[in-house]
């Protein structure tokens, strides 16, 4: 009797193990979401966040709020995403900073980017281009380069924080050129174009959505795209590959969940957020205008890409030396 009373309960078990889960995935949402962003305002990746969360909230008949905690290289805000309880209402917009570049800049991290989080989804791949001042002397990465050879230290490259993804193409130009060009960074993308637009800063990488109609109106310059291929809106302006400058690398955006947070919640997030982000509505008004090109891969897909991009990153930072301190 005691072992069928014991054999009733490990059937039981396992029906509620995959009951529970169901259950939760068919309840959620029930209140608003947080989805924490590494930026501030007003920058193109924060604008996007902001887009697709106003869809997916649609979809899923709750709100999503945006919280910014920018600063720190993405520490600040990765950090509070791997505290936050795992519960479907706690989100972080991933980049490959945060997760593939992080762990091999910074010899300790608040945040374990290999277990602390749940990949949700892969959003967008990010077209971009590096830019100069309309009152710099050159119009293309070899009158850069040029410039810093004769003048060590004279050229001054804007970027959204040290350690972003235009830091370390900064330095992955720098050691393959073997020039002294001087890091200048600031809180966000957003604070980069004024100091671009006034003269304080040279050079900057940024997204092209984000920069497109200045550059089309003379007020800034475009020295080179950083994607694989040309890009329709810049036909004249070279890749960093046919340069000869190319670290391998494309900036990506995604979402991410605190680790522990119900599988079954973290693919009915996917399947929102796959849908939303491939909206022609959305490409058409949003995506296509800043050149992002849309993925909305399966969890399973954004897994394997994060831990496919991890290992590129590896090889830049290691190439580049970049060594950062997460005291600082």
């Amino acid at each position: 009797m005691l072992k069928v009373k014991r054999s009733m309960q490990a059937c039981m078990m396992v029906l509620l193990s995959f009951w529970i889960p169901a259950c939760l995935a068919q309840t959620y949402p029930n209140k608003p979401i947080r989805l924490i962003v590494q930026y501030p305002p007003g920058g193109a990746i924060d604008v996007l966040a902001r887009n697709v969360a106003q869809k997916a909230a649609s979809a899923l008949g709750q709100a999503i709020v945006i919280e910014n905690k920018p600063g720190a290289s993405g520490l600040i805000a990765f950090e509070a995403c791997a505290k936050a309880p795992a519960d479907g209402y706690h989100l972080c917009l991933a980049t490959g900073e945060g997760l593939s570049f992080n762990p091999f800049m910074f010899a300790k991290l608040p945040y374990d980017p290999n277990v602390d989080f749940v990949p949700v989804i892969d959003l967008v791949r990010i077209s971009g281009v590096i830019i100069s001042s309309a009152s710099t002397s050159y119009d293309t990465m070899a009158g850069l380069l040029e410039t810093a050879k004769r003048k060590p230290g004279s050229v001054n490259w804007a970027t959204f924080g040290t350690g972003s993804n235009p830091h370390i193409y900064l330095n992955w130009i720098s050691n393959k050129a073997r020039v002294d060009i001087t890091h200048v960074p600031y809180k966000g993308s957003a604070q980069t174009i004024p100091a671009l637009m006034s003269g304080e800063s040279d050079v900057s990488f940024v997204a092209l959505g984000f920069v497109l109609p200045l550059i089309k109106s003379g007020k800034l310059k475009a020295l080179a795209v950083t994607t694989p291929k040309r890009l329709p809106q810049l036909p004249n302006t070279p890749t960093l590959a046919e340069l000869g400058l190319d670290p391998g690398t494309q900036n990506w955006v995604g979402i991410v969940a605190p680790a522990q947070t119900p599988m079954a919640i973290v693919n009915k997030l996917n399947a929102v957020f796959a849908k939303e982000i491939k909206d022609p509505a959305l490409i058409d008004g949003f995506l296509a205008v800043q050149a992002f090109d849309p993925v909305g891969s399966s969890q399973e897909e954004s897994a394997n890409f994060i831990k496919a991009d991890r290992q590129t990153a590896q090889r830049v930072v290691q190439a580049t030396g970049i060594k950062l301190d997460a005291s600082n």
